[in-house]
């Protein structure tokens, strides 16, 4: 099923126009045919019950039931030396759940913040595209970047996942109790070890994940999607 955002909403009926209705013409959506609609963090499936050149209406027949992870995660990564790596981390930290993604500036990491900056409307985009294609309803809030050493512990459990230090296997992880974690991904090669010590020393706790060493955006997605998958998310 296509999943669409509309422009607006009046009564039973969404409108779909502008970028998205280029999508809908280019995917060749037929009158009567059903789609999916994201609006105000729920989904509804409509039928296609207008479609012109400058909109497109669609008719809300049900509301589809939604899960919203109980965990909230806001993964902080390190910006990819290759732009792109970034927004498949982006498409994947949307498709898991995470609640927000802070763009983290670090030693080795991409470090030129006014680029960063004006890449942040196509993470955007791509969050949105990922939202589409996994169902979820509610955006991936992608903050300005920040500066490792800025970084504080606001979440009930913080995580630093660092394979070049001893610390705990991610599976053994205890998040019955948990609402909120804070996991810190590093960049292509890892923390400087002053960073990791930094870190640790805010209170941030060095997890594993064993046994290999992961390329970034790997060990962004594995990391998000186990620590979700133990959280019950």
């Amino acid at each position: 099923m296509h999943i669409f955002f509309p422009e607006s909403k009046k009564g039973t009926q969404f409108s779909i126009s502008g970028e998205e209705l280029k999508h809908l013409l280019v995917r060749r959506v037929q009158i009567g045919e059903k789609v999916g609609i994201i609006w105000e963090n729920k989904l509804y499936l409509c039928k296609v019950v207008e479609k012109n050149k400058k909109k497109a209406l669609c008719e809300i027949e049900e509301e589809i039931e939604t899960k919203i992870p109980k965990l909230k995660l806001t993964l902080y990564q390190a910006v990819t030396i290759e732009l792109k790596t970034f927004e498949t981390i982006v498409q994947k930290a949307t498709e898991l759940g995470a609640a927000e993604l802070v763009p983290l500036i670090t030693e080795r990491s991409f470090r030129r913040r006014e680029v960063i900056l004006k890449k942040m409307d196509r993470w955007k985009k791509v969050s949105k595209e990922a939202m589409k294609q996994s169902g979820r309803t509610y955006e991936l809030s992608i903050r300005e970047p920040a500066l490792l050493e800025d970084l504080e512990p606001t979440s009930d459990l913080n995580i630093l996942l660092d394979n070049f230090y001893e610390g705990k296997p991610i599976g053994s992880l205890e998040l019955s109790s948990v609402e909120s974690v804070s996991v810190v991904v590093g960049p292509e090669g890892g923390f400087r070890r002053e960073e990791g010590e930094h870190l640790r020393s805010k209170g941030f706790l060095s997890v594993k994940l064993e046994p290999h060493v992961l390329r970034a955006d790997t060990a962004a997605t594995v990391g998000v999607g186990i620590i979700m998958n133990l959280a019950g998310s």
